[in-house]
Parts: C-alpha cells; structure tokens; sequence
C-alpha cells in the first residue's frame, strides 16, 4: 500500500467510538455497527460509509452485550 493510499485511509471518517462489545445480533453497542460494516468498513465506497452514517442517526438496537 503506498502512502497516499495509507492517507487516504487514515481520512476516512469512522463511528468508532471504542467500545468494541457486541449484542446477540452481532451489532457493536458503540457505534451501533454490525460485524460485518466494522470489518469492512475500509473497502466500502464513500457512497456506502456515507450510506451507513446516515443510517446510524436512526439506528436502533438491543444495547446488552452477549
């Protein structure tokens, strides 16, 4: 990975919040993420994080960790 790349990376806008727990159903009682979006976060286009983001204002979920 070149350095512009490992920029472009480090400029991306997350919701983590470093609480990494996760409920029954695999979503992150942090940042109300599931599983999958977390550890695919990097690949995603800008269209599908914005798309997340914008989701996560109305994002319910069960807060009580497995």
């Amino acid at each position: 990975m070149s350095m512009s790349e490992q920029n472009k990376l480090r400029q991306i806008k997350s919701p983590c919040v470093s609480i990494c727990k996760y409920n029954e159903n695999n979503f992150c009682i942090g940042c109300n993420r599931h599983m999958n979006e977390i550890f695919d976060w990097f690949d995603f286009t800008d269209d599908m994080r914005t798309a997340i983001m914008k989701d996560l204002l109305t994002r319910d979920i069960d807060l009580i960790p497995e």
